[in-house]
């Protein structure tokens, strides 16, 4: 499935939250999670992956590496149809942007890896009691802003390779930009 929208009218064992606040991230993934079954039926969803900025966030203790947070699962149109300004996903992206998404904006989702924001994140509960760190909102980096460059150590989950009962070392991930994007080259 490709990931492109036209816009329209954890698994097991100890897990380290990351910290709440304002901190400085870059996309790292976007994750097509196919039909999912959901209150409102089967939809096709994505998750954004981002890896948050060590100078404010630290590391994860356990491995030393810099966290990585991801958003809610976000409904996606159906082929042939156009995202909806009132769906989680446009309100989330119109954010990140820092200006409203237009009728007929096309989103390449491939094309948001290797872009900065700034998230907001807070801990939350979930039905089972768990707590974890949420992404709130996001908004654009400012422009001259120096942001770090992705650490490498996440790999794409397009892009792991899954052993029996265990994954293999990570590498640097696939699809980022060469090159930083300038101020103004927001591929949305």
């Amino acid at each position: 499935m490709s990931l492109e929208i036209t816009v329209g009218s954890g698994g097991g064992g100890s897990w380290e939250n990351a910290p709440a606040g304002i901190h400085k991230a870059t996309c790292c993934d976007v994750v097509d999670l196919g039909k999912q079954e959901t209150k409102h039926g089967p939809k096709l969803q994505c998750e954004i992956y981002f890896e948050l900025a060590k100078d404010k966030a630290g590391v994860v203790e356990a491995t030393g590496k810099q966290f990585t947070v991801r958003t809610q699962r976000y409904s996606l149109p159906e082929p042939g149809h156009e995202l909806h300004e009132k769906s989680n996903l446009h309100q989330f992206l119109s954010g990140w942007r820092g200006k409203t998404l237009e009728p007929g904006d096309n989103i390449k989702l491939e094309q948001l890896i290797g872009v900065h924001a700034h998230l907001s994140l807070s801990m939350k509960k979930s039905q089972k009691g768990t707590e974890y760190t949420a992404i709130t909102s996001a908004s654009p980096k400012g422009k001259n802003e120096v942001f770090p460059p992705l650490s490498g150590a996440y790999t794409r989950r397009q892009d792991r390779v899954e052993a029996p009962q265990q994954q293999q070392p990570a590498t640097a991930p696939t699809g980022v930009p060469a090159t930083p994007l300038a101020d103004d080259d927001m591929p949305f």
